[in-house]
């Protein structure tokens, strides 16, 4: 499919939800949330995860960091806590959407997670690409979340066969 593109460096979230029927034999989009500091870099850069997953920082730099989350659109400090090297830090997240994290020893640390209310959620790549497997048939609403709210949007799907081409670009 095709997305907005990247707007600040930040990727188009593209998610499909429906009303019920979910398999709930079907595996976490990342069972094990982790996020490193090492480098002088958060490692993944772009995270996602499920709203009721716990994230976990850790350090495996020889230097102390800090860990600021922050959720985007309420501007609001989730999470600002010390890492000393070897520790961990851990955040559950309660609210779905986008969360920008930081370190404020090392400005230049920076990463990206969403927290979906989905299971099936994908980032575009920078042009906006993106694709999803094995979708089970059915109705879904395709939800698209971009750093611009302007190009954010939805619009009812039909998933009714193996591959199917989706321009989600301008629902508003």
């Amino acid at each position: 499919g095709q997305a907005p593109t990247a707007v600040g460096g930040v990727p188009s979230v593209i998610m499909l939800s429906k009303d019920s029927g979910w398999d709930s034999n079907r595996p976490a989009i990342n069972p094990n949330p982790v996020i490193d500091q090492l480098g002088l870099e958060f490692s993944p850069g772009l995270l996602l995860v499920e709203v009721g997953q716990t994230i976990t920082f850790t350090n495996s730099e020889s230097l102390a960091h800090n860990v600021n989350l922050r959720h985007l659109e309420t501007d609001k400090l989730v999470l600002d806590i010390d890492t000393d090297p070897d520790e961990n830090a851990h955040y559950t997240f309660d609210k779905s959407g986008a969360y920008y994290v930081a370190c404020s020893t090392h400005p230049g640390m920076t990463a990206f997670v969403f927290a979906s209310p989905t299971p099936y959620v994908v980032f575009a790549n920078a042009n906006g690409d993106f694709s999803f497997s094995d979708i089970p048939p059915g109705s879904y609403k395709l939800i698209v979340w971009s750093n611009d709210p302007e190009l954010r949007g939805e619009r009812t799907i039909e998933v009714n066969k193996a591959s199917i081409a989706v321009d989600a670009r301008n629902l508003s």
